[in-house]
C-alpha cells in the first residue's frame, strides 16, 4: 500500500469514526424522546438495536483478533438474539392497540454502522467494535430505562426494565473492554 493510500484509509476511518459518533448522538437524542414514552416508537427502536447487535456481533466474530473480543462479541448474539424474544412475547402481552411488528431489515444509520465497521481494516477492527459498542449500549441504556421509567405499556415497561439490567452490564463490559485498548491491554 502506497504511503498516499494509507493516508486516504486513515482518513477515511477517522471521517467514518466521526459519523459513527455523531450517529450515536442521534440516536441517544432519539431514544431519549419518542422512544421513551410511545410503545410504537419503542418496540421499533429495541427491535432495530438488538438487530445491529446481532449484525455486529456476527462480523466480530468473524474478524476480530482479540479472543476478548470475540467473547464480548458472541455475548452480544446470544443476549441480543433473547432480547429479541423477549421483545416479541411482551408485544404479543401487550394491551396497546394496533402496534406494529417487529421490523424486517435495518435502518440506515445502523446499516452505516455495520458498512463502517466491515470495512475497517484488520489491525484496527477490534477498537473500531468496541467504539461502535459503546455507543450503541448508552444509546440502548437510554431508550430502555427511559420506556421503563416513562413507557405507556405495561408490558413492554416490564421488557425495558428487565433488558435495561443485561444492556447496563454490556455497556460496562465494553467500557472495560475501550479502557483495556487505551491501556494496551486487549490482545
Amino acid at each position: 500500500m502506497t504511503e498516499r493510500n494509507e493516508k486516504h484509509g486513515a482518513l477515511h476511518r477517522a471521517v467514518d469514526k466521526a459519523a459513527d459518533t455523531v450517529g450515536g448522538m442521534v440516536g441517544r437524542a432519539s431514544a431519549n424522546t419518542a422512544g421513551s414514552h410511545s410503545a410504537g416508537s419503542f418496540v421499533e427502536s429495541a427491535a432495530l438495536g438488538d438487530m445491529y447487535e446481532i449484525a455486529a456481533g456476527k462480523v466480530a466474530l468473524q474478524h476480530a483478533r482479540s479472543e476478548k473480543v470475540k467473547e464480548a462479541a458472541g455475548m452480544m448474539v446470544e443476549d441480543h438474539t433473547a432480547s429479541t424474544e423477549r421483545l416479541r412475547a411482551a408485544l404479543q402481552a401487550s394491551e396497546t392497540p394496533d402496534l406494529p411488528g417487529l421490523p424486517d431489515s435495518i435502518d440506515a444509520g445502523r446499516k452505516s454502522l455495520l458498512d463502517h465497521l466491515q470495512a475497517t481494516p484488520a489491525e484496527a477492527f477490534d477498537r473500531m467494535y468496541v467504539d461502535q459498542q459503546v455507543l450503541a449500549h448508552k444509546e440502548t441504556v437510554d431508550l430502555m430505562t427511559g420506556y421503563r421509567d416513562a413507557g405507556d405499556d405495561p408490558a413492554l415497561r416490564s421488557y425495558a426494565a428487565e433488558t435495561a439490567e443485561v444492556v447496563e452490564r454490556h455497556l460496562a463490559h465494553m467500557e472495560q473492554l475501550k479502557a483495556d485498548f487505551d491501556r494496551g491491554g486487549v490482545r
